[in-house]
């Protein structure tokens, strides 16, 4: 297994993706996501999904040298149309609007419609708690076209997909506090990566095609689904993300122009940011994080765990070992790269 440095790697993914015929913007914007990604411990939405996006280019499901853009906005609202390019690009393009209208007017709703992948939905939030906003993000509509990969609580078909929501709270000393995951028991990128490494699932996580739970990690492509998480509080929170990321932003009325993947032709993205200091001064907002986030910390661990950790700690740990001592890729991971790079003549 190679480890890359950070410099490295996003070099690396900036040259494939120029050479996929991207923008320099949006090269480099994917670039510094998906690198971003690892380096937070987030392997599942990194590098890992780089050759999928050059495939995507070059079926002509994605176009690599667009920019979102506003197609209405209000001083509190915008529909955004990602205009079929990088999912990444146009959700950054989203989440400065927000963030920029909640500065402006305290609080701010962005939708985002007609893109791919946006990725880590946690970045999202990361880039909106360091300008002193809250944030949430809901992604959803991927089983309209896309498969049903993920069954109702008590269901044994698939209904809705893995409907992700990240959270992001400002910090003053501390990190900003941030959150983020998908509403099943495991994100469908994960359950590929145990399928790559040949691991059973952990025991809740899918099951099989009859209804059974099974800890086969091929179950989902052999036609079983994913479970919620949290049983029927999970799925009463996958469905109320489905409502805010595809029914409040209309994404199931996205016309199929024969361009995205099938997942993506009709997601919506939803971002809701609020102004940290709108009912007291940030100052003291982020004095009072602090000190709940410390409070956390300083609860004696269980048995069984060696600390108490406070949401976002783990990649915030992640990326102060991964900056120092380098990225680890998975060798079948750095093949797909290889084998990326190669498919637009280059040498990685």
């Amino acid at each position: 297994m190679p480890t890359i440095s950070e410099r490295d790697l996003h070099d690396v993914v900036r040259r494939v993706l120029d050479a996929a015929g991207a923008s320099a913007e949006n090269a480099t914007r994917m670039a510094d996501a998906l690198v971003k990604s690892n380096l937070r411990g987030v392997d599942t939405h990194g590098v890992f999904h780089l050759a999928g996006y050059v495939k995507a280019v070059q079926d002509g499901k994605l176009d690599a040298t667009a920019s979102p853009s506003i197609v209405r906005e209000t001083p509190n609202t915008a529909l955004v149309d990602g205009n079929r390019t990088f999912g990444h690009v146009a959700a950054k393009f989203a989440t400065d609007v927000a963030v920029r209208k909640a500065k402006e007017n305290d609080v701010a709703v962005v939708g985002l419609v007609r893109s791919e992948h946006i990725g880590r939905l946690g970045e999202y939030a990361e880039i909106a708690a360091a300008e002193g906003v809250v944030a949430i993000v809901c992604g959803a509509g991927y089983s309209l076209l896309g498969s049903k990969v993920a069954a109702p609580y008590g269901g044994s078909k698939g209904l809705l997909s893995s409907n992700p929501i990240a959270i992001g709270f400002p910090g003053g000393d501390e990190p900003g506090m941030v959150f983020d995951y998908a509403t099943t028991a495991m994100a469908n990128s994960k359950m590929n990566l145990y399928k790559m490494r040949n691991e059973e699932l952990p025991p809740g996580t899918v099951i099989d095609k009859d209804g059974y739970p099974t800890t086969n990690p091929t179950a989902v492509q052999e036609g079983g689904y994913l479970l919620p998480f949290g049983g029927h509080k999970g799925f009463a929170l996958m469905m109320a993300v489905e409502f805010l990321g595809q029914v409040l932003v209309g994404s199931d009325a996205v016309e199929d122009e024969g361009m995205g993947t099938p997942a993506m032709i009709r997601q919506g993205v939803s971002i809701i940011a609020i102004r940290a200091d709108v009912f007291r001064p940030e100052a003291d907002f982020k004095r009072r994080a602090d000190e709940i986030v410390r409070e956390v910390r300083g609860i004696p661990p269980a048995p069984g765990f060696e600390q108490v950790m406070a949401p976002g700690d783990p990649e915030s740990k992640a990326q102060a070992q991964r900056s120092a001592e380098g990225i680890p890729v998975p060798d079948k991971v750095w093949q797909m790269i290889v084998e990326a790079g190669e498919s637009v003549g280059v040498v990685v």
